[in-house]
């Protein structure tokens, strides 16, 4: 082994090196906050002070959580899927619309003849029809404001397979709506895309094309014998130290405290979702908690599991002499919609309530008869968010005045 080998072998080694405290850098500024001296997902009184901790571990809270019985409260499905992971993508903006749609903004009709978006057995096409006038309620937040408009732009009726560029371009914006919305809300320090993208994209450029240079340059070299195939370890670490800083470069920006509260919220709402039992759920309660939870069972994929529970709740309740196993669907306009019986949903069945019922024979026939019409109707509404999903997609949302620097996603 040659001096230069030797020199090559150890200049291979340093690029290694001085890649940890970049990567190190990254993984800090990435760190989430976290309230102290309060209960975790708890948010601080008005005039109360508390001190801020940085999470340790891989930067994000993942403590023991608690049930919560409700949604954070005033946030929208497409932010919960947004301050969960970071990302605002076509699932969460599809919750919303579903959600737009249960508040009464617009009623969603699955075609009766079951035409598909892509002539095949894929995604069934659906109405959108807008109410006749604005429903009571808060007010709206500007990516709901954003997709509604953009509806309204449409007609009172539209195909969901004829919405097209313009739309998609309206639910970008919404996208990136949803990414300002975070970071007004002060949950984010900032775009939960943008942590040292710029930085980490001129790094990576210069570490491989130095790296890509010296290989070039070792290799011309070892077939002229100057030097030995130690030296190549050389260039190949500077292109394992570009990756490296690839990898790096891709951290999500830290939550603020506020945000790590919001986070745990929404996942102890989801521990509700996904682990409440029917006799937890008091049928009174039911008769609009299922549509109202329905878009937040979307965007945890759980509303088959969502629809089935409230199947139970209704069958318990006729048990117990309600009767009336009526639940407000009217958002989801399935009574011509044959394709949709056929697979299940017995649309009497959900909207008349007793005149099903009274037909069946025990409750557990309640229980499977209704639970697979809800689950029927949950398999629709999942059905309308894939459509969308398929239709109009949308990236991360860092290339429309989102993000600045590459796109590592």
């Amino acid at each position: 082994m040659t001096n230069t080998d030797i020199g090559f072998l150890t200049l291979g080694i340093l690029s290694l090196l001085l890649t940890v405290p970049v990567i190190w850098w990254y993984r800090r500024r990435s760190q989430d906050e976290i309230f102290t001296g309060i209960t975790p997902g708890e948010l601080p009184g008005v005039g109360h002070h508390v001190g801020r901790a940085t999470v340790g571990g891989n930067g994000e809270w993942a403590g023991t959580l608690a049930v919560r019985f409700t949604p954070p409260d005033g946030v929208i499905p497409g932010l919960i899927g947004t301050v969960i992971d970071g990302r605002a993508d076509v699932h969460d903006l599809s919750a919303t619309l579903v959600d737009l749609a249960v508040k009464g903004h617009f009623r969603i009709s699955p075609r009766p003849d079951a035409t598909r978006i892509d002539g095949q057995a894929g995604r069934a096409d659906f109405h959108l029809t807008l109410a006749d006038h604005t429903p009571a309620g808060p007010a709206l937040t500007q990516p709901e404001t954003i997709l509604l408009n953009a509806l309204a732009q449409q007609g009172p009726t539209v195909r969901l397979s004829d919405l097209g560029a313009d739309f998609a371009q309206s639910m970008r914006e919404a996208q990136v709506a949803l990414y300002r919305e975070v970071v007004d809300r002060h949950w984010y320090t900032e775009h939960p895309r943008i942590q040292g993208r710029r930085l980490g994209c001129l790094l990576t450029t210069v570490a491989l094309l130095v790296g890509l240079g010296l290989l070039a340059v070792v290799a011309m070299m070892l077939r002229a014998g100057d030097v030995g195939p130690i030296s190549l370890v050389f260039p190949l670490c500077v292109l394992v130290a570009a990756y490296l800083l690839f990898r790096g470069a891709r951290k999500r920006s830290a939550r603020t405290a506020e945000g790590t509260a919001i986070r745990i919220q929404a996942l102890g709402f989801r521990e509700y979702l996904t682990k409440a039992e029917a006799s937890q759920i008091r049928f009174e309660e039911a008769r609009d908690l299922f549509s109202r939870y329905l878009p937040y069972a979307i965007v945890f994929e759980v509303a088959d599991r969502w629809a089935h529970l409230f199947g139970e709740v209704a069958a318990r309740a006729h048990a117990a002499g309600w009767g009336d196993a009526y639940f407000d669907l009217s958002w989801f306009d399935a009574m011509d919609t044959a394709a949709l019986i056929d697979s299940g949903l017995d649309v009497l069945d959900v909207l008349d309530g007793a005149h099903g019922l009274a037909d069946l024979a025990d409750v557990a026939d309640v229980t499977a008869g209704l639970g697979d019409a809800l689950g029927g109707l949950a398999t629709g509404v999942g059905d309308f968010a894939s459509s969308v999903t398929d239709l109009l997609s949308v990236g991360d949302g860092c290339d429309l005045g989102g993000c600045d620097g590459c796109d590592f996603s």
